[in-house]
Order: structure tokens, then C-alpha cells, then sequence
């Protein structure tokens, strides 16, 4: 099984290609391209950013921690910026840029910046449509595109509280219905420690998903902060979670997304907290071999 560290902090600091060699030392097996924050990287906002993608991804096989998963940007100012002329065409992009790097598994947030409850049937005929505008990448490139299981933050009980794909039924119904017209351009990500946020028993989920799951976002929480950090430092039931996905025949990738284990520490101490991270990771990932 590969075990796959994010780009997401390392670059904040540095450039991908030592992001990459960083990984790489820890002893990872491959990295997730990370663009949250492209628009604020002229590599990927300028005009040569399908020659910067296929450069990377070249630097990334050339060292032996190829490009295996990415993740799209999402933090956007819904209510000022047009999405069809500002927001899409930057998602869309991030999707270009991922498949020219060698992606294959590419994490698209389902768009949820509206209320839900009550608005189920109107978010899903959304994300229908949103979605299936990827198809022409997906059958260009050969990327499939991962949705995520979300929460949403109740804002009258001050609680994390259900929204987009977070329960089986709903996420199930969602992949199931982009794939029905015979393709296999979609899958889930399961974001394990969004499940225990919104009170749902991840391996009841995983049993209840089987193979749709394609992807992880690997890390750890104590059941009500969203804190990103590594399997086995907070609460959550990782063995028993790990012990779940090889049930189902989970097969893919083990990606971390804990990068808030390290993310405060001084940047001299990045290397050892990569290195006990891949370490971690192996250990957890035999349990799924």
C-alpha cells in the first residue's frame, strides 16, 4: 500500500520540488498534490501552467514519490465572487493541472456553502450537475474525481452537525447516480475523521460504502474539533477502522491529510515530524494489507 503526505504545508515554506524531496526522505511513497491555495501561486495561475504541471510531475516520478492524489481548492467568498466565471474556471483548472502532474484520484468538495437541511434534493441536483463537468477531463486524462463526506457547523447549537454526503445512504446515492450511465469517472473519499464529527461510527459507514470507497483523508480527532492531526493521537478507533477497510477491499493509496501534527512546530523540526509520520503511517497501513 502507498502511504501519501500532502504538499499543503511544505509549501508554504518551500517550493514543490523540495516539498517533494522532503517527502521523499521522510520515506513516503508518494505525495497529494495540494492546490487550496493556487490562486496565489503564479506557477499554476499563469499562462504556462500545463508545462509547470508536467514539469513537476516529472520531478515527482524522477524521484520516486509520484503524484498519486490532489485535492482542489474550496475556500471561496461565495457570496461576492461570480461562480461561473471566477470560482469554476479555478477548480476546473486545478483538475488540468493534477492530470498533466499524473494524478489519478483527484478530491473535488461537493458545493455545500448553502444551508442543508431541508435542501437536500436541491443540493443534490447541484453537485449533479456540477460534477458531471469534469467528464470531459476524466475521459481526456483518465483522472477520477473523489467526492468528500462534509460537515457544516450548526450555527444555532454551536455544534458540528451533518451536510453534504456525510451519511452512507446520501454519499452512496451520490456516486451511484454519476456513475449510472456506465462509467466509473467518480468515487468517494472518505474523510475518516469527518465521520465521528457529525456522530457517525466510521467503520458502519465503511461496511456500508464497501467498494465506492477509493480514497482516503487519513487523520485523527477527539469527536468535536476537526483537528487534522495524526492517526493515533486522538480517539478515534483507527484499528478498528483500518481493520474495516481491508473487510471491504479497500486498495488505495493511505493518504495523510494531518498536516496540523506539525504545521505549528518550527520548520527545523519538519523533517523529524515527516519521518514520524511515515513511520506511523506504515505501521498503520499493514493493518489494511
Amino acid at each position: 500500500m502507498k502511504i501519501v503526505e500532502t504538499t499543503e504545508v511544505l509549501i508554504k515554506h518551500y517550493s514543490e520540488e523540495t516539498a517533494l524531496d522532503m517527502i521523499k526522505a521522510a520515506g513516503f511513497d508518494g505525495a497529494d498534490l495540494s492546490l487550496f491555495d493556487m490562486e496565489q501561486r503564479s506557477r499554476w495561475m499563469g499562462e504556462n501552467y500545463k508545462e509547470e504541471a508536467k514539469k513537476l510531475g516529472e520531478y515527482a516520478r524522477s524521484i520516486g514519490v509520484p503524484f498519486i492524489q490532489s485535492h482542489a481548492p474550496f475556500s471561496f467568498d461565495f457570496t461576492h465572487r461570480d461562480f461561473e466565471t471566477e470560482i469554476f474556471p479555478v477548480i476546473y483548472r486545478s483538475v488540468e493541472i493534477a492530470a498533466l502532474a499524473g494524478v489519478k484520484l483527484m478530491v473535488i468538495h461537493p458545493i455545500h456553502h448553502t444551508p442543508y437541511f431541508g435542501h437536500e434534493e436541491e443540493l443534490f441536483e447541484t453537485n449533479m450537475a456540477f460534477y458531471k463537468r469534469f467528464l470531459p477531463l476524466c475521459e481526456e486524462y483518465g483522472i477520477k474525481i473523489c467526492l468528500e463526506n462534509m460537515w457544516k457547523t450548526n450555527r444555532d447549537r454551536k455544534v458540528i452537525d451533518h451536510d453534504t454526503c456525510s451519511r452512507a445512504a446520501e454519499f452512496n446515492r451520490y456516486v451511484d447516480t454519476l456513475n449510472a450511465g456506465g462509467g466509473d469517472h467518480f468515487c468517494a473519499c472518505l474523510d475518516l475523521g469527518h465521520t465521528v464529527l457529525v456522530g457517525e461510527d466510521p467503520v458502519a459507514m465503511i461496511k456500508a460504502m464497501g467498494s465506492r470507497i477509493q480514497a482516503l483523508h487519513i487523520h485523527d480527532n477527539n469527536y468535536h474539533d476537526d483537528s487534522h492531526t495524526l492517526a493515533g493521537c486522538g480517539r478515534m478507533p483507527m484499528e478498528d477502522i483500518f481493520r474495516a477497510l481491508k473487510e471491504v477491499g479497500y486498495s488505495g493509496p493511505y493518504t495523510l491529510e494531518a498536516d496540523a501534527f506539525f504545521r505549528h512546530m518550527p520548520v527545523e523540526l519538519y523533517p523529524t515530524a515527516l519521518k514520524f509520520m511515515a513511520d506511523t503511517s506504515r505501521y498503520f497501513s499493514k493493518i489494511m494489507e
